[in-house]
């Protein structure tokens, strides 16, 4: 069958079935992640330094590694890559104009004369 226009709806048939305890391959990917991150921040605390130290370290840790999979378990993978590859693809676009070829307007084409009138004054 032929498609035409844009395909804004995905197939129905095209979704992702569970892989483990009920759930998809993507919530597995996102409990990972999360348990990485809450991981390395457990350990950092478990260190025994100052705050500050703490907060640091995490930041730079924990979220360069959870990050991706939080990315991919809350698809927000797909979104990034469609915006990325529209803004990478050269846009073209033709429109169709009801414009003849030499059409040219000059500059008091579209001037209000002062003796036409909208209104009769009788």
């Amino acid at each position: 069958m032929n498609k035409l226009g844009s395909e804004f709806l995905k197939e129905f048939d095209n979704y992702e079935r569970p892989v483990l305890f009920g759930a998809t391959f993507r919530q597995v990917v996102l409990i990972l992640g999360v348990v990485i991150g809450v991981g390395i921040a457990f350990a950092i605390l478990s260190l025994g330094q100052s705050k500050n130290v703490m907060l640091i370290t995490g930041v730079i840790l924990a979220l360069p590694v959870a990050f991706p999979f939080i990315l991919y378990g809350i698809k927000k993978d797909e979104d990034l890559k469609e915006y990325v590859m529209f803004k990478l693809k050269v846009q073209k676009r033709s429109y169709q104009t009801d414009f003849q070829k030499g059409d040219d307007f000059t500059k008091d084409d579209f001037k209000n004369w002062k003796k036409i009138k909208e209104i009769n004054e009788g």
